[in-house]
């Protein structure tokens, strides 16, 4: 199954992976803090904010992983 979020969403937990190879991702997380790789800030290259929420397929700039 696809990850459902952007190849270019970063937060701090987003650089360690489950056994399966997944990123990690806490959407409900009150202290994450979300970048994009291409624009190295918390607003994506569509000028929107990053994050678990709304970086997904519906956005231009998606990438899939």
């Amino acid at each position: 199954m696809p990850s459902p979020y952007c190849a270019l969403l970063r937060t701090k937990t987003a650089y360690y992976r489950t056994p399966d190879g997944e990123r990690i991702f806490k959407p409900g997380d009150s202290t994450a803090c979300y970048s994009c790789l291409k624009t190295q800030r918390p607003v994506g290259p569509d000028g929107l904010p990053v994050d678990a929420d709304s970086c997904g397929a519906d956005r231009g700039c998606f990438e899939q992983e």
